[in-house]
């Protein structure tokens, strides 16, 4: 029996609905503006959309890293190695959760309220890293047998 590692499925389908909204948003500049893009990327509908859909492709690799560990589609290249980067990255980001969660309860100083936005991508980013995150350690051995060519 395949063994699925549910923290990677879950950290690599939300990476890939990620993906899919940051497409949608890099389309239409309006959306890209309310949702914190610069005036000058926002005002510049080619160069929202090439940097847009290149960030579009790092979060599907993500995902599909993510798909990977969980063992649904087939090992992708320094499988181990790549989770941990997404994870910490993912993480790192995240982490901005943490202090807009201080600075709303007065333990930090604050320049001014948090946008929803900023509240809603930061705790998403903290949510997937930490699954990728766990779910390499829960995962390491099985993960490690895959590279070796052993079935799980």
């Amino acid at each position: 029996m395949k063994h699925l590692n549910v923290c990677l499925f879950l950290a690599g389908v939300l990476s890939l609905g990620v993906a899919l909204f940051q497409a949608v948003i890099s389309f239409v500049p309006e959306w890209s503006a309310a949702l914190g893009a610069g005036d000058a990327l926002a005002s510049n509908p080619s160069l929202l959309l090439i940097l847009g859909l290149a960030v579009t492709v790092l979060f599907a690799i993500a995902g599909l890293y993510g798909l990977s560990g969980a063992g649904l589609i087939r090992r992708l290249p320094l499988l181990r190695l790549g989770l941990l980067v997404i994870g910490a990255v993912y993480t790192l980001r995240g982490i901005s959760f943490i202090f807009l969660f201080l600075m709303a309860l007065g333990l930090l100083p604050s320049p001014g309220p948090a946008s929803l936005s900023a509240w809603l991508s930061s705790l998403v980013a903290l949510v997937i890293g930490l699954l990728f995150l766990v779910g390499l350690l829960t995962g390491w051995k099985v993960l490690k047998m895959r590279a070796l060519g052993v079935p799980a």
